[in-house]
């Protein structure tokens, strides 16, 4: 099953970003970034869906649990070929915004590892401040 490839509302461009939001506005107006296995994928409501993962690696922050539930906008509602899928290895961008789509690694060819230290390179240099008062 494909595996959300979107920051929110806008759609994703080539080079990972979300139309309207540079890469560290991405990073910056995220609550975590975490790579690991998608274990649990289940519908809660109004559009949502309940994700655990197996965390394997915590970028934002730089630590957290084995295991990470997140309660996040469902994909799927505005396309099937979006939805999570239980099993899938990803690299996920947790927004603040509840409203908004998690941004989930791979998508358009691009490879974890490159995209992983893309972000810890960003991330020293991205403050909270960074984020767009529209994708807060």
């Amino acid at each position: 099953m494909a595996v959300a490839a979107s920051g929110g509302s806008s759609a994703p461009s080539a080079d990972g970003t979300t139309r309207g939001q540079t890469f560290p506005e991405l990073l910056a107006c995220s609550n975590a970034i975490v790579e690991g296995t998608l274990k649990d994928v289940r519908p809660v409501s109004n559009g949502r869906v309940r994700v655990t993962m197996s965390v394997d690696r915590w970028l934002k922050p730089k630590s957290g649990l084995d295991t990470a539930t997140f309660a996040l906008a469902d994909p799927a509602v505005r396309d099937a070929e979006e939805a999570y899928g239980r099993g899938d290895h990803v690299l996920m961008v947790i927004p603040s915004n509840h409203d908004q789509i998690a941004t989930t690694f791979p998508f358009q060819g691009q490879e974890i590892p490159a995209t992983r230290d893309r972000i810890i390179r960003a991330l020293p240099g991205v403050a909270a401040a960074d984020c767009p008062t529209a994708f807060r």
